[in-house]
């Protein structure tokens, strides 16, 4: 999640209990009352599907969960990422209590997209992802008393990276359980003119002939993620290239082939926080959401809004 770094003050959250009952049909949807949800008073205003919808926070944080993880996780590494859902919007919204969804930098599925995008587990999952909710309701990430930043991605390279004096509690910590993720590796080929026209995307440079395949790797930082490259005149940071490549993370090396440069890339995502991939193995270790955390985020407290919860 990229959003700025203001200030943030908090209210108590408001506590309301819905009944609620699941039944699934022979055909495999989902019918539903409304279930028992912890009430935040917090608002996302979105466009719907029928038209301007407002969303209570804590269904949002679970939708925007759902979104953003594989429905099969274990339920411990989905309380994970529905905290970091939880305190992204509640950092978004600063002192509103309300706030538009195109102000956000993440995306929502609603119940129907969830049944859709699960299909046959669908009641399995959703069920999991909503008694995680409960358990996990109010709670937000803190350091030092603001809320932290609720960077993750899916698959570090081997380690997460440094925060630096930014975010001083992104340290880099051992990503070892990642690499056995499906497609940890990936290897894709460029041409020169497919180089020079992803290249040219970024800034309108125009590379002349032989400078797309000059492109060197000009620093990396100390988890192997290419922090700097050039190419022609032009200096590029590590994740500006990725995405102008598609590649899936900015942690890659480069050789040349007869074709143009081969670029081999080592997990998923930028490789900053929570990963995804690693918090699920752990959660299947027996590890609980506080645990996973403070291993990925040093010195921060997970807390329920206007309580502060003991650390385990």
């Amino acid at each position: 999640m990229k959003k700025g770094h203001s200030t943030v003050l908090f209210g108590t959250i408001l506590l309301f209990l819905f009944p609620y009952i699941v039944t699934l049909f022979v055909s495999g949807s989902i019918s539903e009352e409304p279930k028992e949800i912890r009430r935040s008073g917090k608002v996302i205003v979105r466009e719907g599907v029928y038209g301007t919808e407002e969303v209570d926070l804590e269904e949002y944080a679970l939708g925007a969960a759902a979104s953003q993880m594989p429905g099969n996780y274990e339920k411990e590494a989905v309380k994970v990422q529905l905290i970091l859902a939880r305190t992204y919007l509640y950092k978004a919204l600063g002192e509103a209590d309300r706030i538009e969804e195109a102000d956000l930098y993440c995306t929502y599925l609603d119940r129907a997209g969830r049944e859709k995008e699960w299909g046959k587990d669908a009641a399995a999952f959703e069920e999991k992802f909503e008694s995680a909710a409960l358990e996990t309701a109010g709670q937000v990430i803190r350091f030092e008393g603001n809320l932290a930043d609720a960077m993750f991605h899916r698959a570090s390279a081997g380690m997460t990276r440094e925060g630096g004096e930014t975010f001083p509690y992104l340290k880099s910590v051992d990503g070892g359980r990642d690499v056995d993720m499906e497609n940890y590796v990936t290897i894709k080929e460029y041409s020169e003119a497919e180089l020079a026209s992803a290249i040219g995307g970024i800034r309108g440079q125009s590379l002349g002939a032989g400078e797309a395949l000059g492109l060197q790797i000009v620093s990396r930082d100390g988890a192997g993620y290419v922090t700097k490259v050039m190419a022609g005149t032009e200096e590029y940071g590590g994740e500006e290239l990725a995405a102008a490549l598609s590649l899936p993370s900015p942690a890659f090396s480069v050789s040349q082939t007869e074709k143009g440069l081969k670029f081999v890339v080592k997990g998923s995502g930028h490789g900053y926080g929570v990963s995804q991939w690693g918090a699920n193995k752990m959660a299947l270790e027996g590890k609980d959401a506080r645990t996973i955390i403070n291993y990925y985020l040093q010195n921060v407290t997970v807390e329920t809004l206007g309580q502060e919860m003991p650390q385990t």
